[in-house]
């Protein structure tokens, strides 16, 4: 029943993500990965919508996540490179406001 329950919330949290529902899909994908914690779609989903969510940190550490359990998942790969480079673009963006 499992492997089941994991592709309904699998489909679920996908769907919620393409309708750009992203805390419903989180709760979907956080649901899927207690029942399979070893899963690296589950993560990279999850980074999807946390990265929809505007929660980039989150993003980053299911996309790091993804990749210490599959270190050839390259989609994972690219948007966790994006997804850094943003944020040290903000960053400098911060400090050259503060000064």
């Amino acid at each position: 029943m499992e492997q089941g329950e994991i592709e309904v919330l699998l489909e679920l949290g996908q769907s919620y993500l393409l309708n750009e529902e992203y805390e419903q899909a989180i709760k979907q994908f956080s649901a899927a990965l207690t029942i399979n914690p070893h899963d690296p779609e589950l993560y990279y989903n999850l980074g999807l919508a946390y990265e929809g969510a505007d929660k980039p940190k989150e993003a980053i550490s299911m996309y790091e996540k993804t990749l210490r359990l599959d270190k050839r998942f390259s989609n994972a790969e690219i948007r966790l490179d994006k997804l850094k480079e943003e944020l040290t673009k903000t960053k400098k963006k911060t400090a050259k406001g503060t000064k």
